[in-house]
């Protein structure tokens, strides 16, 4: 993070999820990262494979109402950013168990992001101290 400049924090498929289906008993918490980037305290990051899955979710699996509107808000208060071949590569390579899992790090780290914000903490286990990894609850400890 340059000085001044406001932290980048990039949001894992399942907490960006529990914001746009407003997912109990997680909404509360994640919706606190949205607040947060509305505030200019925090810039939010997501990565494009990330909305793949989300329109998936909310189209197929939820069938989530307005789902179309939904994840235009979402997407207008994040940066969408793409891994491309390398980072697939990366991920593939990685000690990682769930795949998916890493390919959503690599693109983080590759991103330039500040921090890793999951709910699935315990599998991310194979990190860089360049990229820490927390639960939401924890990321509001460190930066609140």
């Amino acid at each position: 993070m340059l000085k001044g400049s406001l932290p980048e924090v990039f949001l894992d498929t399942d907490v960006a999820f529990d914001i746009i289906s407003k997912r109990e008993p997680h909404f509360e918490n994640a919706i606190k990262l949205l607040e947060m980037a509305s505030k200019d305290q925090i810039a939010l990051q997501i990565a494009e494979s990330s909305i793949a899955n989300l329109i998936y979710l909310s189209f197929e699996i939820y069938k989530l109402a307005d789902a179309s509107s939904k994840i235009l808000n979402f997407i207008g208060a994040c940066n969408v950013v793409n891994g491309g071949k390398p980072i697939i590569l990366e991920a593939l390579a990685s000690p990682f168990k769930v795949k998916e899992d890493a390919l959503q790090y690599y693109t983080a780290l590759h991103s330039g992001a500040d921090y890793f914000i999951t709910r699935k903490t315990k599998h991310y286990k194979f990190t860089s101290p360049m990229l820490p990894v927390f639960h939401p609850l924890e990321f509001y400890g460190k930066i609140l």
